[in-house]
């Protein structure tokens, strides 16, 4: 017999329900059923390489930057959830001779394939819409399975693709992740981690940036309105498009840093598998 810290042994739980996710997205009715689906489960430390490659890189990606925040508050306090990662190759075609790829045939889309393959934010491709349907099936199982738990779970690209730059799940053209918790109330939407990290006018301004039509007025002149100030009509600031050199510049700067944090925590990685 013995008493347990209700909380505590509730965190401790979120393991076990990130491997019932992993049986469920297995086990998910696919399309095809040759989806190939590739899992791990990354817990702990093994945590600290992707938070800091993402904090990095957020210095150019606000996206990538607000998750960062919200992973290393996490870690500050010693709650870091459990990370489920789901991967697949979707550039392999399955031989149906559909068309839905914009190809007349499976064998013309494997010849452009290779030697047209590209890399976007998330995945390589292109891809058979087959595949990407049964993966997209697998991931809703694995997040409907966290619900039925009870367990908060948001679906990321932000860290599926960390780990798709730090090497994890070979093979695949497209990682996403899964964070199990931790446990407590709404913290991948509500994003109470977020409180204090930035002042109004910058929270503002990463609003413009970010989801710029939650901050539109109408749109339908062609020249839409930002609502950048209070009283956003007098001195009127318009949404164009257009380059901007340092913005060009942070990226760039945070790209080689990353570079540099990628070699040095994916040789580690490789020497912790080999040994």
């Amino acid at each position: 017999m013995a008493i347990y810290d209700g909380q505590k042994a509730a965190q401790e739980h979120l393991l076990e329900v990130a491997k019932a996710c992993v049986i469920a997205a297995v086990k998910a009715p696919t399309l095809t059923g040759n989806l190939d689906l590739k899992t791990e489960i990354v817990t702990g430390d093994d945590l600290v390489p992707l938070i800091e490659v993402m904090e990095t890189l957020g210095k150019g990606s606000q996206v990538l930057e607000t998750d960062a925040i919200t992973y290393r508050k996490m870690l500050d306090a010693g709650q870091l959830p459990p990370l489920l990662l789901l991967g697949a190759d979707m550039t392999k075609p399955i031989g149906w001779d559909c068309g839905g790829c914009g190809f007349p045939t499976c064998a013309e889309f494997a010849k452009y394939l290779s030697k047209n393959k590209g890399f976007g934010i998330v995945a390589f491709g292109p891809s058979c819409l087959w595949k990407v349907m049964d993966f997209g099936i697998a991931c809703d199982h694995a997040c409907a399975c966290a619900y039925m738990h009870r367990v908060e779970a948001r679906i990321q690209f932000t860290m599926g693709s960390m780990a798709t730059v730090m090497g994890r799940l070979e093979g695949c053209s497209c990682i996403l992740g899964l964070p199990l918790g931790p446990v407590g109330a709404d913290i991948w939407f509500d994003r109470q981690s977020m409180v204090g990290a930035f002042d109004y006018e910058e929270l503002t301004k990463r609003i413009n940036a970010v989801s710029p039509n939650l901050r539109m007025a109408f749109t339908g002149g062609g020249n839409p309105l930002l609502k950048t100030k209070d009283r956003w009509w007098e001195d009127p600031v318009f949404l164009k498009t257009g380059g901007d050199p340092e913005i060009l510049a942070r990226r760039g700067k945070s790209k080689e840093e990353a570079i540099e944090k990628i070699g040095k925590y994916r040789a580690a990685h490789s020497q912790k598998k080999g040994s």
